[in-house]
Order: C-alpha cells, then sequence, then structure tokens
C-alpha cells in the first residue's frame, strides 16, 4: 500500500463529525482561553509584555473578546441573524456531499437560519442540491439531527423555561415537493421538532411588533408564499380601465414572483427581482395588483370562470411559515409595504440587491428632465433598503455562479438592513470570518446600529427618508510586537522561512452623486454604486524566521500603524499572518 492509499485509507474511515473539522476554527478560545495548558509564547514577546509589567499567565488566561449581551425584545427586523446558504453541502455546490451532520457543525459554531433543499424521490423527500450531481440526504436524518442537536445542547422544548436558547432558530425551506406529497414533509417535521415547531400564529403576540422573545427556543420555518388564485369572471379586466391612457406602459407583473424556480442561487432572481425601485409605472398598490397574463391557449369559455394559477405550497405547510413568508419579489417592492398578509420576507439573489445599490446613475437619469429636478430628492437606493427592512425581513443568498462555494461579502448586505446574509459555511474566506467577526460569543443574533431599527408608531412612508447622522472622524492605532510558535510551510519543517502580518480595516460609506465644480457631471464612483467599499490596509516587513518542529517559528516586528476613518459600527479589522 502506497502512502497516499494509506493517507486516504485513514480519512475514508473517519466518520463525518471528525471530517468537518477541516471547517473548524477556534474563535472559541478568545472567549474562553484553555486555562491550564498555556501556549508558549517567544521570549522576546516575553520580554516585551515583562517590560510593560504584564503578567504572561494572566495574559493568556485572558479573553480576547467580550461580546455585548444581546437582548430580545427588540421587532424581529432590528436584528441580524447568522445564517447559512445550503447548508447540507459538505463542500462544492455542484458536486458536493450532503450530511445531516453539517447542520449539527453550523448549529453548534453559533449560525441561527440554516437551510433545507428538499426534493421528491422513490424513497422519500430528500435533501439535495437540484439539478447537480450532489450526493442527497433523507429529509428526515435532517429534521431529526437539528431537533436533536437543540434538545441535546438546551434540554428538550418547555415554554416558560430558561434553556440558554433566547433566540429562535430559522429553518429556510426551499420545497419542491409537489403539493400531493407535502403533507409527509409537515408530518416529518413536526415529529421531529414537537412542541418547539411554530405551526401557525401564536396568541397574544402581535403581528405589528413581534420579537424572538415571542418565539425564543423555538423553530420558526420560512416557507414561500403564494396569494390565493384570483377569480373572476371572463369579460373583465384588471390592468386597465377605460379611463387610463393605453399609450401607458403596463405593470405585466404583481409585486410578487409566481414562478416555481428556487430562492437558493437562482441564477434567474438576477433578471426579475424588482430593481428598479423608482418605477413609475401604472398600476394599483398592494402584493398582488393584477394576475399574470394568461396564454392564448387559456383563454376560457363565455361565462366560464377565469382563475389565475400559481404555484402551489399546501395550506398545512403555508401554516408553518406564517412568520416568515418567504417571497420573491417584482418591479416596485422597494417603495411598498405589504401589508394583505402579516410578515411578508423578501428573498433575492446578492446580484438583485447589488444592482440596486448601483441604482444611483439610472436614477439621476430618469428624473432629469423633471421641471423641478434641482429640488427634486428622492430617497437613495440605500436609504430605501435600509427603510424597508426595518418593516420587512430580507433574506440574500449567494449567486448561482459561486460553485465552489466561495462568499458575498456580508458587511455590505448588513450595511444595506438586510437581517438574513446566507454564506457558504463550506469556505472559511473573508465572508465567513467576517460573519464570525460580528456573531462570535453571541446567540447568533445582533441587534442593527440604532438608525436601522423600527420605529414605533412611525408610518411607512414617513420613513423613507430617514438618514443617519453624520458620523465623526475616529482614528485607530496599531502596535503589532511579534509573533510565536507559527507552523511551517509545506516542506519547510526545521527550516528557515519568510513571514509578515498584513492588517485590512473594512467597511462600506454611502456616496452621493454629487455636481463637480463648474460641470455637474457625476462623480465615476456615484456612477456605479451608492454604497462604496473602504479597505485600509497595512503590512509589515518581511522578516525571516527559523523553524523548530517542537517549538514551531518566532518572529518579532515591533512595528505599528495608524489609520483615520468614518466611524462605523460595521466596520471589522483582519489581521492576516502570511509565511512563505
Amino acid at each position: 500500500m502506497s502512502d497516499v492509499d494509506e493517507v486516504q485509507e485513514r480519512l475514508d474511515a473517519l466518520d463525518i463529525q471528525q471530517k468537518l473539522h477541516v471547517f473548524d476554527i477556534h474563535t472559541e478560545h478568545n472567549l474562553h482561553p484553555p486555562q491550564d495548558a498555556l501556549p508558549r509564547l517567544g521570549g522576546q514577546v516575553v520580554a516585551f509584555l515583562r517590560d510593560n509589567g504584564e503578567d504572561i499567565d494572566a495574559v493568556l488566561k485572558r479573553p480576547a473578546l467580550k461580546p455585548a449581551v444581546t437582548q430580545n425584545s427588540f421587532p424581529f427586523t432590528d436584528y441580524f441573524i447568522s445564517s447559512s446558504h445550503n447548508t447540507y453541502l459538505l463542500t462544492a455546490q455542484i458536486l458536493g456531499t450532503s450530511s445531516e451532520e453539517a447542520y449539527t457543525h453550523v448549529l453548534s459554531r453559533g449560525c441561527r437560519c440554516v437551510e433545507i433543499d428538499v426534493w421528491p424521490s422513490k424513497s422519500g423527500p430528500i435533501v439535495t442540491h437540484g439539478y447537480t450531481l450532489s450526493i442527497s440526504v433523507p429529509f428526515a436524518k435532517v429534521c431529526r439531527a437539528i431537533g436533536s442537536f437543540l434538545d441535546n445542547t438546551y434540554g428538550p422544548y418547555n415554554p416558560g423555561a430558561k434553556s440558554g436558547l433566547d433566540f429562535p432558530v430559522l429553518v429556510s425551506l426551499e420545497c419542491h415537493v409537489p403539493l400531493s406529497e407535502q403533507g409527509e414533509l409537515v408530518r416529518i417535521m413536526k415529529e421531529a421538532w414537537g412542541d418547539r415547531l411554530v405551526q401557525g400564529p401564536l396568541e397574544g403576540v402581535d403581528d405589528e411588533w413581534i420579537t424572538p422573545k415571542d418565539l425564543e427556543g423555538r423553530i420558526v420555518v420560512m416557507v414561500e408564499y403564494h396569494p390565493p388564485p384570483l377569480i373572476r369572471r371572463s369579460g373583465t379586466s384588471t390592468s386597465v380601465t377605460e379611463e387610463e391612457d393605453s399609450s401607458k406602459p403596463k405593470r405585466k407583473w404583481p409585486l410578487w414572483r409566481s414562478d416555481d424556480t428556487s430562492s437558493s442561487s437562482d441564477s434567474s432572481d438576477e433578471e426579475s427581482s424588482g430593481e428598479d425601485i423608482y418605477d413609475d409605472e401604472g398600476g394599483a398598490k398592494g402584493l398582488w395588483p393584477f394576475g399574470r397574463k394568461k396564454k392564448p391557449t387559456e383563454e376560457p369559455a363565455d361565462g366560464e370562470a377565469e382563475i389565475e394559477k400559481c404555484p402551489k405550497i399546501s395550506d398545512d405547510l403555508a401554516d408553518l411559515g406564517y412568520y416568515a413568508r418567504s417571497m420573491k419579489p417584482a418591479k416596485g417592492w422597494l417603495s411598498q409595504r405589504f401589508t394583505d398578509v402579516p410578515h411578508i420576507m423578501i428573498n433575492i439573489s446578492e446580484s438583485a440587491c447589488s444592482k440596486l445599490l448601483s441604482a444611483i446613475a439610472e436614477h439621476k437619469h430618469k428624473h432629469a428632465e423633471h421641471e423641478h429636478a434641482h429640488i427634486l430628492r428622492l430617497p437613495s437606493p440605500l436609504t430605501s433598503l435600509i427603510h424597508h427592512s426595518s418593516h420587512h425581513l430580507r433574506r440574500i443568498f449567494p449567486r448561482g455562479t459561486r460553485i465552489m462555494s466561495s462568499n458575498l461579502d456580508p458587511s455590505k448586505f448588513w450595511r444595506s438592513g438586510s437581517q438574513v446574509v446566507s454564506l457558504n459555511w463550506q469556505k472559511y474566506d473573508k465572508g465567513v470570518q467576517m460573519n464570525e467577526g460580528l456573531f462570535v460569543g453571541t446567540h447568533g443574533w445582533v441587534l442593527k446600529p440604532e438608525h436601522m431599527r423600527k420605529k414605533r408608531g412611525l408610518n411607512f412612508d414617513d420613513g423613507a427618508h430617514a438618514q443617519s447622522a453624520p458620523q465623526p472622524k475616529l482614528r485607530l492605532k496599531g502596535h503589532v510586537v511579534g509573533v510565536s510558535a507559527l507552523p511551517a510551510p509545506n516542506g519547510r519543517s526545521g527550516k528557515a522561512f519568510e513571514a509578515y502580518i498584513r492588517t485590512e480595516l473594512l467597511y462600506h460609506r454611502e456616496v452621493f452623486p454629487a455636481p463637480t465644480e463648474g460641470g455637474g457631471e457625476v462623480s465615476a464612483t456615484a456612477k456605479s454604486t451608492s454604497l462604496e467599499h473602504v479597505s485600509l490596509r497595512w503590512k509589515s516587513k518581511s522578516i525571516k524566521v527559523q523553524h523548530h518542529p517542537e517549538d514551531g517559528a518566532d518572529g518579532v516586528w515591533n512595528e505599528t500603524w495608524e489609520w483615520e476613518y468614518e466611524r462605523d459600527e460595521l466596520a471589522f479589522i483582519r489581521y492576516v499572518s502570511s509565511i512563505f
């Protein structure tokens, strides 16, 4: 047997949970550092600490992070929620293996919104990435894994008892199972989750001001929402009245999408998700102002009832999604508050949301001919997104081309008010690192900055122009002394290698289409986006370090840096140690 075969045999012998260790991270040590087996520090680092009056053991035992306590009494829309996309996959999106233990893994790391893509099969409902070569896992196994983790970690659900699970767990259910088989899904979830599962509206809970406290310890399922069919007599019209000018463009779609595509990594969402937020087209306001146009072959006979059809979710399954009715919207959604039914959650791709954020140039162009264009002030795309999210949950999912499980920049979408930014936890890249930075040590729910939160008694239209207060400039100074016990790069054990430290300050700020001096043209940045990514970087010098197989390598830089930036509650600092 070759060495490669032996390694593969050992890998195959590991169970799934051991294999998941490859995705594991150890920021838990920043919260609860070991108190017994303390790590070794290099001699020069020890000398620096002692020169500054520090006790070495006390420094090593001291938590590096002290996360703030998050109250669960604010409205649902006031929180960011740690979220996973295609949770069942262990690796890539196209050829990945699925496992129920992936749910246990992300829940143990603080994730509080997981995703289940459920499909029919001859052996019952399965969880898999449809139309790919991914390996499936039974739906029942996934549900049992989620329920068992919560019961084993926090105890069986007991209303009124303090268990430590002070917030609900959300399950984004992408249902591809036909209507006739959805009763089996409901049965499996009820059996696996019992009373922990929210099965409809709860008595005594205010639909206008629902909080995590109302649902603490519960499982809330996000179910795709479709309005009931519209029935009208043939010959009637719901799109244009006789008085309307027939030359005006007419809205072709209601404010919901009625195709049966998945709301997870759906490329079609990039073409149709209501990107035109300043839609001037006519049409009654509401969740479904018009029905879909019927095909010529579908015309009813004289006197027959005309039924507007749309994809179906069974009543029993829809009841489970009462508090999170997932909807893919059409044009005009950003200026609408959906009041026909409670708890509509907007579900759009990163590409669609990014397109909305880049709408400034188009917005300025559309209204340039207005007679009062010089004084007309419409809300910016960013302000509109933040305002809308104070009334409706919004879920962002990665674009479909991220087949290797790469990730979007979640801070961009948090900055727009989006509560549920779904990430591919299969890859520990910068996106997941930012998610870890925001949520580590919390319940997986973190309060938004105050200007993004819902205001009691404030009408939807009254808050459309709300702006955050100007932020002061801050100065941040950093001092990198050294590093201890660095591992060696491949093939360099016991040898010398180069090392350096890189730091980044990452945040976003809004830009406005301000005229240039004497010109009137919009700056290049403002033409392309209303939310500008800011990245301040610093890099140390490279030093040569000597690796020792038992102790690793030690190095000292003793360098400082300084940044000035606008105060932002969603700014992140990232440290990277590079060896080569």
